[in-house]
Order: structure tokens, then sequence, then C-alpha cells
């Protein structure tokens, strides 16, 4: 963990910062509507325990009150600390041939599906399950790895739809860093896994609807910031229907087709980018095949909720991050690596090129594009 400290390559993170420059100044006002994500950095445990309470109770600790301001400051100070965390795994890779570094990082930013749809989704609590990855992915000792798959079902207290996005990813890094291969102590932890996940979902779903009436909740979120006046309820209080809920996503989600166009689109060029880095770098592909797996129960919330660029940007989220544990996974082997693959300018030609068509895209979406 002390060489993890050392930074082998500074030009990485001002790859990062030049990125960062962009969104702050130029892209500065390109959100979604923050009055969504902003709420729930007001809902708390203040009348018991509720959905998605846990992030604005860790904010009531801290804060009086949250602004508007403050809930931009606080995403914003979020998404920052996200991209340095994982140009540091990055980093820590320390590849002899930079080019690979500095590929990684520039489609860290590029790329309209993952730190450009973070900020223009700003505050949306998706980040949270996203930081959690990086502690698979950090040089910890095998039984902290275990600790954290373990630990990593309370992430349902922040958003329950984690047990579909993120959970996956969790147990498929946690796989990987195993060697893909379950000892069977392993195999008791994954069981263990299993039935938290589902006893803390069943525990989120059954007992955190709202037990007051919403006007009062509303009346004491508004005492808290005095800049919201628009709220979604029904994740609180059940107004909605699981039937009405998956009708009304497959309508949305189902019947545009530029969603597929840029979704798809986006997912292959990932995926493909995965297979070229796997070959340049002398790793046997389809022993990883397993990081497919997150994405195919990521496809189940496209039945669950209407956000189908935000599945879609979730789902390159976590090929990228199951890149990267790949990546660390193979670190002595693939660091000193020197290039031998007669194809390699082909390769590095198309994935230039592939950043450039990226450039022009400010995100990928949410509900619309």
């Amino acid at each position: 963990m002390k060489n993890f400290i050392k930074i082998n390559n500074p030009e990485y993170f001002l790859l990062l910062f030049f990125g960062y420059i962009y969104y702050i100044f130029v892209l500065y006002d390109n959100h979604i509507s923050l009055n969504f994500n902003y709420q729930y950095y007001l809902y708390d445990y203040n009348f018991g325990f509720i959905k998605r309470g846990l992030v604005g109770s860790i904010c009531s600790l801290l804060f009086s009150k949250v602004s508007e301001s403050t809930f931009v400051a606080i995403s914003t100070v979020i998404l920052v600390i996200l991209g340095i965390g994982i140009v540091k795994i990055i980093d820590h890779i320390n590849f002899k041939n930079k080019f690979y570094g500095y590929f990684l990082v520039s489609l860290l930013v590029i790329c309209p599906a993952f730190l450009k749809n973070l900020w223009y989704d700003l505050g949306r609590l998706d980040i949270f399950g996203i930081l959690y990855c990086l502690f698979f992915l950090y040089p910890f000792k095998k039984t902290f790895l275990n600790i954290f798959l373990l630990l990593s079902p309370l992430i349902l207290l922040i958003h329950e739809g984690f047990f579909l996005l993120w959970l996956p990813t969790y147990f498929v890094c946690w796989f990987i860093r195993k060697n893909m291969i379950l000892i069977k102590i392993d195999k008791i932890i994954l069981i263990s896994f299993i039935i938290i996940s589902i006893l803390v979902l069943f525990i989120v779903n059954h007992y955190g609807k709202l037990s007051i009436s919403f006007p009062i909740f509303q009346s004491y979120l508004k005492s808290k910031s005095n800049d919201i006046n628009n709220f979604d309820y029904s994740t609180i209080t059940g107004g909605n229907s699981i039937f009405k809920q998956i009708y009304s996503s497959i309508i949305l989600n189902f019947t545009h087709i530029k969603f597929w166009f840029l979704g798809i689109i986006n997912f292959l060029s990932i995926g493909y980018i995965i297979v070229i880095f796997c070959r340049l770098l002398g790793i046997n592909f389809k022993k990883y095949r397993v990081i497919y797996l997150p994405s195919v129960l990521t496809f189940m919330m496209f039945f669950l909720g209407c956000d189908a660029l935000r599945w879609f940007s979730n789902m390159c989220i976590s090929l990228y991050i199951l890149l990267l544990c790949i990546l660390v996974t193979n670190k002595d082997n693939i660091s000193e690596r020197k290039i031998i693959d007669k194809n390699f300018s082909n390769d590095i030609y198309f994935l230039i090129f592939l950043l450039l068509a990226m450039m022009p895209l400010k995100k990928l979406g949410v509900l619309w594009w």
C-alpha cells in the first residue's frame, strides 16, 4: 500500500484536470435538471428509516441546511474524487508503454458515457456505487477484499437499484481479484454476500416507505433547503405500483430508437477496447468473459426505470471498471510488456480515432439525449 501512494505518472493527473477544466468552465451549465438529484441529499431518517435516506442523513450531520449551491459543490467534489481515484489506479499499474495509460485517462475524460455523463447528471446517487468499486481495485490484502464484498450490500441504503446496477460488478471485481478461483472459504463468503444482499434489499423495500404524510415531510425538506419546490414522492411513498412502473419503463425505453443507437454504440466501443487491450497486453480475454454478467443484470433496469441512457452509462462504466480490474490483477505481467503485436499500429490508430469521434459528444444522456 506504501508504493500505491507514490505518484508514478503525474501527467495522467494533468490530463484529468484538463478534462475537469473543460467540464467546469465550458460545460458549466450542461446539466439535466438538478432538482431531482438534489432532493436525495435532503432525505434523512428524522422521521424513521426511508429508502435512499443515507446520503441525506450524512449531509444532515455535516450541514444544518443543504442549499442547492452546497449540493452542487458536494457533487462536484465527489466527481473530482472519483476521477482522481480511477486515475491513481491507472498510475499504479504504471505501464512501460505510456500510451495505454494516456488512452485510459483520456477515455475516462472524453467518453460521453463516463465522467461527462456524470457531470451532465450531477449529483446522481449512482456515483457512490461507482466509488465503492474502487475498493476492489486498490492493492488491499485479500482479507480486506472479502470484507468489502460482505459490506457492499449496505450500499443499497443509498439506492436499492444498486442491487442490479453495482452489486454484480462488486462480485465480478472480487472474483477477478481472486484470479477466478474460489476456495471453500470464498464460496462461503459468496453465499453470505448473496444472502445479505437479498436481506438488505427486502428491508429497504419493505420498511423504507415514508411513515408520515408527505406534506409534512415536504415541509421538512423545504425547511432544510429553501431552494426546492418539486419532489418525486413516489420513491418513498410507494405511490406507483410495480406494474405501472414496468409498463411506463417499457413504453419509454423500448420506443426510442435514438436511445438504443447511442447506448449500444458506446457499449460496443468499450467492449471492443477491452478486446484490443487484452490482445496487445497478452491477456486471455476468454478467461474474463464474466465481465459481461453485470451488464446482463443491469439490462433488467430497462424494465424497472425510465432512464434508458443512464442504464447504458452504468453498463459502460462497469465494463471500464472491470477492464481496470483485469489490468490490476495482471499488473506484474503487463506493466513491463514490450510491443510485440504486429497489429499494434493499426490498433493504436483505431483507439485514437475513436477518442476523436467521441470528443464532440457532451454527454450520453439520462432520459433522453
